[in-house]
C-alpha cells in the first residue's frame, strides 16, 4: 500500500489514543452493531447547548449523526461548516448531530471553543478525551462521518468528504439530509478510504506559487502550464518509500518520452535537513523535470492530497482530467494514453 502522508493535525490518532486504548480498552463497533455511548461534556455549550450530553439517550430514539473533527483541520473545518448548514435548513427532530473531537496540546479547550466560535458551529460537540467514541469508530483520519440509525444501530462509518460517493446517486451528504429529514438511514457500512484529490477532476488546477528546489526561484504554477503538453503534477516526499522507488522509475521512462508531457512535481518539505536530503535525491537521480518545494504541505493541502506519490494529469486548459493514486498503474501506459485522448496524437 501507498505511504499516507501524516498530517501534522491528525498524528494524535496514531499515538495518544494508542495508549489510551491500553488502559481503556474498547471494542470497534461494527456496521449493523449497537452503538452504546455514555455521558461527554460539551465543548460548545456557549452557543447555548447543555454542559454534557448524554450520547446514550439520543441512541434508539432517533438517527444519530457523528462527526470526529480536528479543530484548524482545513476539511474538518469545512465539513463541520456544511453540516451546520444542513442542520439549519432542515428539521432536526427526527436526527441529532454531534460533533467529536480530542483535545491535544495546541487544541485544548479554550481552542477548540474558539474555533467552533470561529465557524459559526451550534450543534454540540463532544468532548472525547479518552478516545472512547474514537476507538469504537476506529477513526484514524478526519473529518470522519458516521450515522447511527434509530434503532441504535451502526450504518455508515468513516465518511470523509459529503461529497463521498456511496451508492447510485448517494453521496455521503444527502444521507445526513435523509437522516436529518425522516430519520431513515440506509445501510452503508465501512467506507473505503476516500481520496479527497478526486474532487478537483473537471476543475482548473489550483494556482499557486512555489520556489523551485534547485534555485529557490519563485515560480507560479499557471506560468509553468503548457497550452500544448499534457501537463503532469506530481506530488510525492523524499520520506515516502513507494516515491523513492516511483520517482526514478518515471524519471528513466521520460528520458525516452518526454514528447507532448510537460511534467513538474511538487516535494513536501518541513525543515531544512529534508529540504537537503530531497535534492541530493533529485540530483542523483538526475530529475528531467523541475521540483518544486511543497512547504509544510501548503500545496498539498490546497490539493486535498492525503497520500503519496499522487499524479494529476492536467489539460492543455489547466483543467484536471484525472488523478493517478496507485504506485501499480502504469504510468508510462496512462502517459500516452492522455496523450492520444487530450492532445488528439
Amino acid at each position: 500500500m501507498r505511504r499516507i502522508f501524516v498530517l501534522l493535525a491528525i498524528l494524535v490518532f496514531a499515538a495518544v489514543p494508542h495508549t489510551l486504548a491500553q488502559r481503556n480498552p474498547v471494542d470497534p463497533v461494527l456496521p449493523g452493531e449497537s452503538f452504546a455511548a455514555d455521558t461527554f461534556a460539551n465543548f460548545n455549550a456557549v452557543a447555548g447547548g447543555p454542559e454534557t450530553v448524554d450520547l446514550a439517550a439520543s441512541l434508539g430514539q432517533r438517527a444519530v449523526v457523528l462527526v470526529y473533527w480536528i479543530a484548524g483541520h482545513e476539511r474538518a473545518d469545512r465539513a463541520m461548516v456544511e453540516i451546520q448548514q444542513i442542520v439549519d435548513k432542515m428539521p432536526t427532530d427526527r436526527a441529532v448531530i454531534y460533533g467529536v473531537a480530542y483535545p491535544q496540546p495546541g487544541r485544548a479547550k479554550p481552542e477548540i471553543v474558539k474555533r467552533l466560535g470561529d465557524l459559526g458551529i451550534r450543534f454540540p460537540v463532544l468532548d472525547d478525551s479518552d478516545f472512547v467514541i474514537g476507538r469504537k469508530l476506529s477513526v484514524q483520519t478526519v473529518p470522519n462521518i458516521n450515522i447511527v440509525d434509530r434503532t441504535g444501530k451502526l450504518r455508515l462509518a468513516n465518511g470523509a468528504s459529503l461529497l463521498q460517493v456511496i451508492g447510485y446517486e448517494q453521496t455521503v451528504g444527502s444521507a445526513i439530509e435523509r437522516a436529518v429529514k425522516n430519520g431513515d438511514v440506509g445501510s452503508y457500512g465501512y467506507l473505503e478510504r476516500y481520496y479527497p484529490v478526486n474532487e478537483l477532476v473537471g476543475k482548473e488546477c489550483p494556482d499557486f506559487k512555489a520556489p523551485l528546489l534547485s534555485n529557490s526561484v519563485e515560480q507560479r504554477l499557471s506560468r509553468m502550464i503548457k497550452d500544448d503538453h499534457v501537463n503532469v503534477l506530481i506530488f510525492w516526499s523524499v520520506n515516502c518509500q513507494h516515491c523513492r522507488r516511483e520517482l526514478p522509475l518515471i524519471n528513466a521512462w521520460l528520458r525516452q518520452n518526454r514528447e507532448g508531457l510537460n511534467v513538474i512535481s511538487a516535494a513536501g518539505v518541513s525543515d531544512d535537513v529534508t529540504k537537503t536530503r530531497t535534492k541530493e535525491f533529485c540530483d542523483i537521480n538526475k530529475f528531467v523535470f523541475p521540483t518544486l518545494v511543497d512547504r509544510d504541505l501548503k500545496i498539498s493541502n490546497l490539493y486535498q492530497v492525503t497520500s503519496t506519490p499522487t499524479i494529476l494529469f492536467i489539460g492543455p486548459d489547466g483543467v484536471v482530467d484525472s488523478v493517478m493514486l496507485s504506485t501499480a498503474d502504469d504510468f508510462g501506459a496512462i502517459a500516452n494514453q492522455k496523450k492520444r485522448e487530450l492532445l488528439g496524437g
